[in-house]
């Protein structure tokens, strides 16, 4: 006789184990722009961290130098991540406090509001500081990166189609296209400009700097204009109106 065969029972694989599911993210402050006093408190704060980095800026040397005692901060923010959050808020609504005045009449007229926009921002003394602050603290805390996402991405986005808005129900552009027209506006002259003001050494903004935002501009009008064209739309008579 062979070799009895052995029965071997089968055996059942593991189920696999369920991931467990992420947990939410903390829900992000609704805070409003600080005003007077707060202000100057972040501001001060804001500065301090631009020289010394998240981690050097001490409470104690931001009431040193507003010249209150560290206990009055508290008054105004209840911790050092929310004073971060506060300016992050605060001087975003400054910068875009302005967005209403770059508006036109026709659309060929942006690019050249927006390069004299964005020209001034960086002429101010917080507006280089502020990207700088945001450069410094922007991953130290996911708190951070969803707050600037949430204001830089998702709100910047909504402004472009709210301030564009005649222009798209016009059929000019579409929604899309009226977000990738202020992104390639803001980002191509803000880059420029933070080189010279943030980047660099300290010195007066030369005439390379209007050359490079005139090159800017004049090329976003080429893709308005290359746009209407698209579109089917008459091209617009420089210097005359359109009806609104």
């Amino acid at each position: 006789m062979g070799p009895r065969l052995r029965h071997t029972p089968a055996v059942a694989s593991p189920r696999p184990k369920r991931a467990r599911p992420e947990p939410a993210p903390e829900p992000l402050p609704d805070l409003a722009p600080a005003t007077g006093r707060h202000r100057e408190i972040l501001e001060a704060a804001m500065e301090l961290v631009g020289e010394r980095g998240y981690g050097g800026a001490s409470l104690r040397e931001l009431a040193r130098r507003v010249g209150i005692q560290q206990p009055s901060l508290y008054h105004y923010f209840a911790s050092k991540e929310e004073m971060v959050e506060q300016i992050i808020v605060t001087f975003y609504a400054a910068m875009m406090s302005g967005g209403a005045s770059v508006i036109p009449d026709r659309l060929d007229q942006l690019p050249r509001l927006v390069a004299a926009y964005v020209k001034q921002l960086y002429q101010t003394r917080t507006h280089p500081q502020f990207v700088r602050f945001m450069f410094t603290i922007s991953r130290l805390n996911p708190r951070f990166g969803r707050l600037m996402r949430r204001i830089f991405v998702d709100d910047v986005e909504a402004q472009a189609v709210l301030g564009l808005a005649r222009f798209i129900a016009r059929g000019e552009l579409t929604e899309t296209e009226a977000i990738d027209l202020v992104r390639l506006m803001t980002h191509s002259m803000g880059l420029r400009l933070m080189e010279e003001r943030v980047l660099s050494d300290e010195r007066p903004l030369g005439p390379d700097v209007d050359r490079y935002l005139d090159f800017c501009a004049a090329a976003c009008e080429h893709w308005i204009a290359e746009l209407r064209r698209r579109k089917g739309l008459p091209p617009v008579p420089t210097g005359s109106p359109e009806a609104t």
